[in-house]
């Protein structure tokens, strides 16, 4: 459906747009700090990127075979041996296939890569580039999306399942005890900012912050913050992990060297491309950099005419045997924006609802997040996940009223709190008051930093005064979170059968609470258009939406995490060269059980077994699961800063 779009709109584009196009292509093939180097003129520009030994051109030229031939000299003059050929031409593989064996006159001295329009297009439709293709080419994205049950079963996998949680989490263990491994002591900040650059997502440092926590209580991980280091029993371990590994790979270099008569230097560094490579189950000659820089290497050698009997070799490494769980993992940290389509009903336009409770410290947590209190730290991990995947947050206009009602009942509350001592106030964090507890939280954060403020002024920020009318007070609450990009939304007409529904589930309940509630539920539940992640502690709520493909309600603990499983990044470029060591000190009964679903999602065709494995990923909650005070109190599962 996407493709004969994307080929249409691309073969119509002029010059100055397809190079634009172009560049992306590169991008989502792994190609990485792109830049044009001169300008147009002669039906092609310069393209040059981080790996120095290729050369890209891209070009609108029609009479393709001159220009290919044309710039594979200018290739050659500059010392290069691979040149890959960018094109807004159709050329079929027969005629590509031609031209290799009959015209193309740098056979064996200038390894050539043609990347033509359909190849463009095939590599736009991926789930990380379509949607900024299709808006580069000023076409929609249609409501829903094309996708086979079994894409649906794996993403609906990748994003909510325990395996997939706990095997990221593994992955980033062992990437942090790989890095200490053959280091005398790391400062943590340093240790969790090395984690996060490597690695691609979102909210990736608390993540980190997480798993090093996990580690120190497992007592694998000692010393202070300024000096992280393994556990004796870890370095004892982990280093013979690595003598294993070392003695393969010098059994795999000796396999090559029979067939290359390659120094063992060259050896190494195509052993270690094509790691890169098979590690994630990818194919070695595809058009990717690190296959480019494989083929390049291939070429400097002349060895071009043994590529397929090296291959052979390569792919039968005893290194390779890694990708039972490098493919596991290279999914996880691929898991984008279109998985979080996929997972909920395959629909494109999505929002996160904030209840009032959530709502509540989440614009407390932005507008004061410069202290730093827990609920700033989540309500930035929350934004940032939001802004990743461009998807909007909103609060229900009944929600408003709520969040306006707590305001103004904490008025009264304004000079018994401040004639209280400390020690006292700090109690006050489990107030059932949510502006009360939070503000206690906060005023202990800036106090620490030598800052002040009162509970009036913090009330008085959120046009929260004495006399003051509701109506006026969500005013000024809904401009706030506009500030933020937060809207607010209105609800449709309730539907009678989900307000009994809401009725009898919350009979205790206030009145205006339950027309609240009913209200949101029927947002929920007819809008089949749209996809929802509902961000509550009610379980009431929860269960009314249970079912819906196209609804997600959790905790926002939860919801956080499950934003942060995905993001636009493509793991295999240049930053994670680092897999392959870290796979070797991963724990294979966390990557065995994602291993073995993915593998029986690719090889089921019953629906009901798919089925079975979306509603297995997708349960929420145990049937004893209930709302507890400790629920409550953080809006992240972690402790304050």
């Amino acid at each position: 459906m996407y493709f004969p779009a994307l080929l249409k709109a691309i073969q119509a584009l002029e010059e100055k747009a397809f190079y634009n196009v172009a560049i992306m292509c590169l991008e989502q093939l792994g190609y990485r700090d792109l830049s044009i180097v001169d300008g147009p003129g002669d039906g092609g520009l310069d393209v040059v990127c981080s790996r120095p030994d290729v050369r890209i051109q891209l070009s609108v030229r029609k009479t393709w075979e001159g220009k290919i031939n044309e710039e594979a000299a200018n290739t050659e003059a500059k010392g290069l041996r691979h040149f890959v050929y960018v094109t807004n031409r159709a050329i079929s593989p027969d005629d590509q296939d031609e031209f290799l064996d009959t015209q193309y006159r740098f056979k064996g001295v200038v390894d050539l890569t043609i990347i033509d329009l359909r190849r463009i297009a095939t590599s736009l439709t991926r789930p990380s580039a379509i949607r900024e293709a299709y808006e580069l080419l000023g076409l929609r994205i249609p409501g829903e999306l094309v996708a086979d049950p079994s894409d649906v079963a794996i993403s609906t996998l990748l994003m909510f399942s325990k395996d997939a949680k706990e095997l990221k989490e593994e992955f980033i263990e062992a990437s942090i005890r790989a890095r200490l491994l053959h280091v005398d002591g790391m400062q943590e900040d340093r240790l969790i900012e090395n984690v996060a650059a490597t690695l691609p997502g979102v909210n990736v440092d608390r993540s980190a912050r997480a798993a090093l926590s996990r580690l120190r209580i497992a007592g694998r991980v000692k010393g202070s913050s300024s000096a992280v280091r393994l556990s004796d029993n870890e370095v004892t371990r982990m280093q013979a992990a690595e003598t294993e590994y070392l003695a393969a790979r010098e059994i795999d270099l000796a396999d090559l060297a029979s067939v290359t008569n390659l120094s063992a230097d060259d050896n190494g560094k195509l052993l270690d491309l094509a790691l890169e490579l098979l590690v994630r189950d990818e194919n070695l000659d595809g058009l990717g950099p690190i296959e480019q820089s494989l083929r390049s290497l291939l070429a400097e050698k002349r060895l071009e005419r043994k590529r397929d009997k090296i291959y052979e070799v390569l792919s039968k490494t005893n290194l390779s045997k890694l990708k039972q769980y490098g493919r596991a993992v290279s999914q996880i940290f691929a898991t984008d924006t279109f998985d979080i389509y996929r997972a909920l009903g395959r629909r494109t336009d999505i929002k996160v609802v904030l209840d009032s409770s959530v709502a509540m410290p989440v614009l407390f947590g932005l507008s004061f997040g410069g202290a730093r209190s827990r609920y700033g730290v989540a309500a930035l991990a929350l934004k940032a996940a939001l802004v990743q995947h461009k998807i909007a947050a909103v609060v229900p206009r009944p929600y408003l009223n709520e969040m306006a009602a707590h305001g103004r009942a904490a008025i009264s509350l304004v000079d018994a709190y401040s004639a209280l001592p400390s020690e006292a106030k700090r109690s006050l964090r489990s107030s059932e008051n949510a502006y009360l507890s939070h503000f206690a939280h906060i005023e202990q954060t800036m106090e620490e930093k030598g800052e002040h403020i009162s509970l009036a002024e913090f009330l008085e920020f959120f046009g929260i005064q004495a006399g003051r009318s509701l109506s006026k007070i969500e005013n000024k609450i809904e401009s706030l979170l506009d500030v933020h990009g937060i809207k607010v939304v209105s609800c449709p007409r309730t539907d009678p059968v989900v307000f009994r529904n809401m009725s009898f589930a919350k009979k205790y309940h206030d009145k205006y609470i339950v027309d609240h509630d009913a209200a949101v539920a029927t947002l929920l539940k007819n809008d089949d258009e749209h996809g929802y992640i509902l961000s509550t502690w009610d379980k009431t709520m929860m269960d009314f939406v249970e079912d819906l493909i196209r609804v997600y309600a959790d905790t926002p603990a939860r919801v956080i995490d499950f934003l942060s499983m995905a993001g636009p990044s493509n793991f295999a470029s240049e930053q994670n060269y680092e897999l392959i060591t870290t796979l070797l000190h991963i724990d294979e009964k966390r990557a065995e059980p994602l291993a073995e679903k993915i593998a029986s999602i690719r090889t089921a065709e019953q629906a009901y077994k798919l089925d079975k494995i979306v509603r297995e990923a997708r349960k929420l909650h145990g049937p004893t699961w209930e709302l507890k005070a400790e629920h409550v109190a953080p809006l992240l599962d972690e402790s304050p800063e």
